[in-house]
Formats: C-alpha cells, sequence, structure tokens
C-alpha cells in the first residue's frame, strides 16, 4: 500500500521547524544572556548606590551620636559638685541645661555613685529614685569613662532609649556622681530612619547593633529593639555581624531577595544596613525582554517565508531522485543508479546512494551470517542449532545412523560474575567455548543457546553408540575442568551434560527437551557429571554415569 505523503513528513518543512527552532535559541539564549548581563549591571550600580546610602546615614547617625556624647562631656565638666548635696537646686540646674539643649529627648539624670537617681529633668513619675548600679556602663562611668550605653526599653518611660553616662568630678578628680542623658530611639530628629528614606528616596534602612543583637532603629517602627536574625538565616547579615562591610545581595528573613548596603557608625560600634528588592532594582529589565520576545516573533516569520521559498528551489533535484527511489523499491521500474543532476550536496547524496546499492547485497549476506552466531563466542546460537539439528537428523535417517544431543551447563559460573565481574565472566565463556570447539569433530555442531548452556549436536554413530557418547561427554567434562586464569586468578568450572541420544525419526524439539531433562538430572548428582537417555524415541533411560 503507497503511503500519502504528508507536508508533516517534508524536508522543507523540518528546515522550516529547525530554522524556527533556532530563532526560538538564539532568542531564549539572547533573553537569557542579556537579562543576566544588565542584572549584574544593576545589581552593581544598586549596590554601589546602596552602600552610599548606608554611608550617608551611618554618617548623620555617627554625628548626632557624638553631639550628644560632647554636650553631655561638656555639662558634666560644667556641673557645680556642690549640686549633689541639694536635689532641688540639681533638679533646676538640670531643667535649666535641658530647655537650652534639648538634644535628650527622654531628660537629664543625675545619679550618685550607689547607683540612685537624685535628680532627673524633666521630671518623670517613678524614674526618681531608680537604681542604676546593675548596669556594666555605669560602673564604666565611675571608673570615670565617657560611655554610650546599650540600647534598651525604659523602666519609666516605656520607650526604646539610648543612654549615655559622663563622670561628674570633684575639683580634686574624683568622680562624685554620673551625669545620664536619655535619648528616645524613635526621637524625632536621632535616629529617624524613615526621614531619612525620605529624604533620601530610598527603599528601607536598618541601624543594627552587633553586641546586643538588636535592631536599633528601622523604617519599620515594629522592628525597634527586636532581636536580629539567627545564623544561618541571612547570610549576608552574618557576614556583617562578624565585620564585614560594603554591599551584596542576599536573601532576609522574610524570603526576599534583596541588595544591601552595610557601613559602620564608629562611635557606637553598630552598623547601617540600607536594602532595596531586587524586584524594584530590577523592574527596567522588562520592557527589554518584550522587545526581545517581539523581535523573536519577527524572526520567526522571517525564517519562515526565506526558508520555504529558497529550500523549495534547492531540494527539487533531491524530490525527483526520491520519486525514482520510491518506484525502484515498489517494482515500478528495474533497480539502477540514480541520475545525479549536479555536483552539489544533493548531487553526493546521490552517488552516495548507487554506491550503497552496490553494497547492499554484500552486507545483506554479511547480516545473514552474523544473525546465526553468538557475538561473544563466535558459536552457532539458537537459531542456527535450529537449522541445523533437523539437517542432524535427516541424514541420521538416510545413513540409518544414531545422532546425539548434548545438553551442556556450566556448574559454578555465576560465583565467577560475582566475584570477578561480568568481563572476566565473558572471558571465561570465550575460553570454555574454544576448548569444546577442539573437542568436537569438524561436522559436529557447538552450539551456545543461553547465558551458560551450550548444546553438541553429533551424528553419524553407528548402534550401539552409548560407549562413544560418554566418552565425547567425558571429554567434554574433562575439557570445562581444567583451571581457568582469570584477572591474575586461578579459577575452576565443571559441566553437567544431558544427553538424548536418538536415530533420524524424532522431533527435534522433543529431543532438545530430553537432552534438557538428562542435564537437571545430571546436575542432582553432583558438579562434573553427565546423564545419558540412550534411545530417546523409545523413552528407555539408562541409570546415571557420573565421572
Amino acid at each position: 500500500m503507497r503511503k500519502i505523503f504528508s507536508p508533516a513528513n517534508s524536508l522543507v518543512t523540518r528546515l522550516m521547524l529547525f530554522g524556527v527552532l533556532l530563532v526560538i535559541l538564539g532568542a531564549v539564549l539572547r533573553y537569557f544572556f542579556f537579562t543576566s548581563v544588565l542584572r549584574e549591571n544593576l545589581i552593581q550600580v544598586f549596590s554601589a548606590q546602596q552602600s552610599s546610602l548606608a554611608q550617608v546615614v551611618a554618617g548623620e547617625v555617627n554625628d548626632k551620636i557624638n553631639e550628644r556624647s560632647q554636650l553631655l562631656g561638656r555639662l558634666a565638666q560644667a556641673m557645680p559638685p556642690g549640686l549633689l548635696a541639694d536635689p532641688t537646686r540639681l533638679k533646676a540646674w538640670l531643667d535649666t541645661r535641658q530647655v537650652v539643649q534639648p538634644l535628650f529627648s527622654l531628660g537629664l539624670l543625675v545619679a550618685d555613685r550607689r547607683g540612685k537617681i537624685i535628680a532627673d529633668a524633666p521630671a518623670i513619675p517613678g524614674r526618681n529614685g531608680l537604681q542604676v548600679i546593675e548596669m556594666s556602663v555605669f560602673r564604666q562611668a565611675l571608673a570615670g569613662q565617657e560611655v554610650i550605653g546599650h540600647p534598651l526599653m525604659g523602666p519609666a518611660t516605656k520607650q526604646p532609649v539610648l543612654s549615655m553616662m559622663a563622670p561628674v568630678r570633684d575639683a580634686g578628680g574624683r568622680v562624685r556622681a554620673v551625669l545620664i542623658g536619655l535619648t528616645s530611639l524613635t526621637a524625632p530628629g536621632f535616629l529617624d530612619l524613615q526621614q531619612r528614606k525620605s529624604a533620601l528616596h530610598a527603599e528601607d534602612f536598618l541601624l543594627v547593633s552587633p553586641q546586643d543583637k538588636l535592631f536599633v532603629a528601622s523604617t519599620d517602627p515594629g522592628m525597634v529593639l527586636k532581636p536580629t536574625p539567627a545564623p544561618g538565616v541571612n547570610p549576608l547579615h552574618d557576614r556583617a555581624m562578624q565585620g564585614f562591610r560594603g554591599s551584596g545581595v542576599t536573601i532576609n528573613a522574610k524570603g526576599v531577595e534583596e541588595i544591601s548596603g552595610i557601613a559602620s557608625v564608629p562611635s557606637t560600634g553598630w552598623f547601617v544596613v540600607a536594602h532595596l528588592p531586587t524586584s524594584v532594582a530590577l523592574a527596567s529589565i522588562q520592557p527589554i525582554r518584550r522587545v526581545i520576545v517581539w523581535s523573536g516573533f519577527a524572526a520567526i516569520a522571517l525564517v519562515v517565508l526565506s526558508v520555504g521559498l529558497s529550500v523549495t528551489w534547492l531540494l527539487r533535484p533531491l524530490h525527483r531522485a526520491a520519486e525514482q527511489a520510491r518506484r525502484m523499491t515498489r517494482g515500478e521500474s528495474p533497480l539502477r543508479p540514480l541520475p545525479v543532476v549536479r555536483d552539489d550536496e544533493v548531487g553526493q547524496m546521490t552517488q552516495a546512494f548507487n554506491r550503497l546499492l552496490a553494497k547492499l547485497e554484500t552486507s545483506q549476506a554479511e547480516l545473514k551470517r552474523l544473525a546465526h552466531l553468538d557475538m561473544l563466542t563466535g558459536l552457532p546460537n539458537r537459531s542456527l542449532l535450529a537449522e541445523r539439528l533437523p539437517r542432524a537428523l535427516a541424514r541420521a535417517a538416510r545413513t540409518r545412523t544414531l545422532v546425539a544431543l548434548l545438553f551442556l551447563d556450566l556448574d559454578g559460573f555465576k560465583p565467577i560474575n560475582d566475584t570477578l565481574g561480568h568481563d572476566a565472566g565473558d572471558d571465561a565463556l570465550k575460553e570454555i567455548a574454544r576448548r569444546l570447539t577442539a573437542v568436537v569433530r569438524q561436522n559436529d555442531t557447538l552450539a551456545r543457546v543461553g547465558g551458560d548452556e551450550f548444546v553438541l549436536v553429533a551424528g553419524d554413530f553407528a548402534a550401539p553408540a552409548e560407549d562413544a557418547v560418554r566418552q565425547l561427554a567425558q571429554k567434554c567434562i574433562d575439557a570445562v575442568a581444567q583451571p581457568l586464569l582469570l584477572k591474575g586468578q586461578e579459577c575452576s568450572l565443571s559441566v553437567s551434560v544431558g544427553i538424548a541420544l536418538c536415530d533420524g525419526n524424532f522431533d527435534a524439539d522433543r529431543l532438545l527437551a530430553a537432552a534438557d531433562n538428562m542435564m537437571y538430572q545430571a546436575k542432582r548428582l553432583g558438579r562434573g557429571s553427565y546423564m545419558l537417555e540412550p534411545n530417546t524415541a523409545r523413552r528407555a533411560p539408562t541409570a546415571a554415569t557420573t565421572s
């Protein structure tokens, strides 16, 4: 039945599809390459931007902290030590300074050497009389240092506060008290990162204290005094906590990819993080992606049009040659070389086809030969055995002789495969095939019919033939029993042989089944044995003989 030509099978169609696939592949590569390059460039630009923003904010925070620290130091030096004995006058002195220079949004406090607050301005209920002796920074101030405290929630104000402390000395230089300045972390004009976000047209800022593992300030008020992420959550944050300053791309604790810049606040050991989601930074890539996609569609249309016209013209000789070849295969014309129209790729292919016709008959003969041989040992395979066994039976019927079929199955072959590998097993099978070939006669057929199974068809035996067949089986057993050297190790095998003996008036399949049955009986006797059924046609088995 002639197959109807379909445009889907056309080489022109396939070339057009191939061209379309190339265009699509090129568009995809351009899409990912250009967007990847653009992404990297934009990330570098925004990384530098975020790093610059972080440095600006860190510098401002550092200046504000230094400004308050210097003011507190000057006030501590200017405070008359005599006021410490009169809390009322001391409070009035603090009120005056707080009104003139209100840098400390939660006021000024004085604590005596025992850590008790003896005066505060402005007065806040519950604050006067509090103990601060347990604060490590207070003990440092008593030792004569000007210190900046840890961010914490004020016990009296119930606000997140930052404390600064300066020692108050008498005329002899002894520390008599400690002046404390308190500033709310959310006070306008201090660490107001939300204001800096608007002024710098930035996305988000964080102020982090690595010593306390706290967020000191944030454009998100809910994060103030919240603990920083645990190690492993944000790799870039982990590096920043260990001292890294710079920029990079990371995944934050909420699972959002962002570009972050990190800068230090020298006066406190804190650092500022300016961060921007990559989705916002890379939004400009989307128009470029659309341009690449639409240019890909235009290229596809151009490829379909150009390939369809040009390839159809170029392949006309090939179409004619294909039609002639189809006529030869259908028997409408004799086999003969195809005409070569021109000496191009199509002409070369036509010449190659003509050479292929010349070699076809030789190749078919070689394939037929290979189809009847076992590829590993070179012996006849089951297919060739199926042809030769009926011939041997027919010859026995003509010459009134007997045919012996020996079914050989190797004993102990599987351990060689398991211990030494399949390569060693293949070497063993080839050596066993060589040995058995040396035992059999030239007119006999030795075939490999399974993994470690062989069949020997031996004919032209005159009755009675039992002794001759036993001798043949014993030769096979002795040949296999010789030691094998495999991968430098000496190995031994044996073979179990089942023998069926009959005249020519017997069915080949039944003869093979009888020998197979005898082989299994021989295996039950032990390694290296045979079992003979001398007259299979009459089903008269003899006792087993073992070697």
